[in-house]
């Protein structure tokens, strides 16, 4: 695939002394190694991703003031099983 995007000037010469850093040649491969590496890390975050860290966010504890939810493995149990055997 062939795309065109305009590089700023403070990132072109990034990306050459990135390339001369690991030696990639032309702008082409210069770009694909940053994304890879950009994509790498930030799958590098997803997958480190602990219960503690979800804690610090808003997920965490949304349905505990819910009246209907009196044993949550239960809950989700049901939940798991309707939706396995939805639309057979």
């Amino acid at each position: 695939m062939r795309t065109t995007i305009e590089i700023p000037e403070s990132l072109r010469k990034k990306l050459i002394l990135e390339a001369a850093e690991t030696n990639r040649k032309g702008f082409s491969d210069i770009v694909v190694f940053a994304l890879d590496e950009y994509f790498k890390k930030k799958e590098d975050k997803v997958k480190k991703l602990r219960g503690k860290d979800l804690k610090k966010t808003n997920l965490a504890g949304i349905w505990k003031n819910r009246k209907d939810i009196n044993d949550s493995t239960e809950f989700v149990r049901s939940m798991r099983d309707s939706n396995q055997y939805r639309g057979k």
